[in-house]
Order: C-alpha cells, then sequence, then structure tokens
C-alpha cells in the first residue's frame, strides 16, 4: 500500500479517471501526461521523486530518465495492440 509505483495508461483521460479513481482509496496518486500544463507535470514529477509512497499514472512519455530507486511496481492498464507499438 505504501510503494511506489508507475501506472501506464492509453490515453489521458484514462490517466485522469484512474488517478481520481486511486485518489479516492486512499492512494497517493498523481496525473503525468501532455495535456497538463508543463509546470503543473514538473511538480508531479517532483513529488514522485521526492515522496515516499507516490503513485504516478501517466501515457507512454512519462519516465525516461526518471531516477527513482524504490519504483516497487509498473504496470500498463491498456496494453499496447502491438509489438512495435509496445517498443514505442
Amino acid at each position: 500500500r505504501h510503494d511506489a509505483g508507475i501506472i501506464y495508461c492509453g490515453t489521458r483521460k484514462a490517466v485522469d479517471e484512474t488517478a481520481e479513481w486511486l485518489h479516492k482509496q486512499g492512494r497517493a496518486a498523481l496525473p503525468y501526461h501532455a495535456g497538463l500544463a508543463a509546470a503543473e507535470r514538473d511538480r508531479h514529477q517532483d513529488r514522485f521523486l521526492k515522496e515516499e509512497g507516490m503513485v504516478v499514472v501517466a501515457t507512454v512519455a512519462f519516465g525516461m530518465g526518471i531516477d527513482k530507486p524504490d519504483v516497487r511496481f509498473v504496470a500498463h492498464l491498456d496494453l499496447p495492440k502491438s509489438i512495435e507499438a509496445y517498443y514505442q
């Protein structure tokens, strides 16, 4: 329950809905996608990196260059439809 993790979703809408659902379940969860203002994305990324037990729900653009040693899970809620899309 207190582990940090990343949940990937296929759409911005799914990101927002999943982050809100997790928040209602009592988890510290933040959305991260291109539809957010740059300052908000930066704030969410900074919280994810600095706070324990934080979950970030993101589109696949998130994660490159993230240096957080205690990420305990990565989940894909919307699996890619092809192996080529998975590589992306």
